[in-house]
């Protein structure tokens, strides 16, 4: 998953989402405060089961459906960028609060994500491992993991569309799922190259001295 969000959604290019402040969000339908912020990332923060990828698919689906604070691609932009990074997955709370509030809001974002699970898991630490053993817990992780993965399904399959908006990222796609099963290259050098894909796709002129070797290589062709 993260390999396939990383090549498909650097096709349009992500800086102009990281940088573009508040105010110009395409999607903030609902503007929110900081206080508003901290409440909606806290309470994901602390009622969501299952780890970062339950997180994300919850986090999409109310910060882009229900409330339209960012766009389909943008919240796909911001989870590329968050992959391409050191740190865990729900560190695109931080992208969010950044898109709705700059600089407060990507701070409030991200301390509240992470603050309901310290909370709640430090008083139990001492009694986990005996927790964990009992029956009734065992047989609770065997049912949520089947609903984990048919949760991360449906949000790939409504993701889908906006990840993979034309046939260049499609061909991203797949050249990375064979190169992943095929020859087992690592997911960090298949992000690094589904980037410069990216890149080259979206401003081949922007790159120092393209426009130059591309003149100079059709002036070759048309003395030959």
């Amino acid at each position: 998953m993260t390999t396939f969000l990383i090549g498909a959604s650097f096709g349009p290019w992500v800086p102009m989402s990281l940088v573009a402040p508040a105010a110009q969000a395409t999607a903030s339908g609902h503007p929110a405060g900081l206080a508003e912020i901290g409440a909606f990332f806290s309470k994901i923060g602390a009622l969501t089961f299952g780890g970062g990828l339950t997180i994300i698919a919850l986090i999409q689906e109310q910060a882009v459906d229900q409330y339209h604070w960012l766009t389909h691609q943008e919240f796909i932009d911001g989870l590329a960028l968050g992959q391409f990074t050191p740190g865990p997955m729900i560190i695109v709370a931080a992208y969010v609060g950044y898109k709705v509030s700059g600089l407060g809001g990507a701070a409030i974002a991200a301390a509240a994500i992470f603050l309901p699970s310290f909370v709640i898991t430090l008083p139990i630490l001492p009694i986990y491992e005996r927790v964990r053993k009992l029956v009734w817990t065992t047989a609770a992780m065997k049912g949520i993991g089947p609903a984990v993965m048919g949760i991360l399904a449906v949000k790939l399959v409504q993701m889908a569309p906006h990840a993979l908006p034309d046939p260049v990222a499609v061909t991203i796609l797949i050249a990375t799922v064979i190169a992943l099963l095929a020859w087992r290259i690592g997911a960090i050098k298949l992000m690094i190259a589904g980037s410069i894909v990216g890149v080259l796709r979206s401003r081949p002129f922007s790159i120092p001295g393209m426009k130059t070797v591309l003149s100079i290589s059709l002036r070759a062709g048309a003395l030959q």
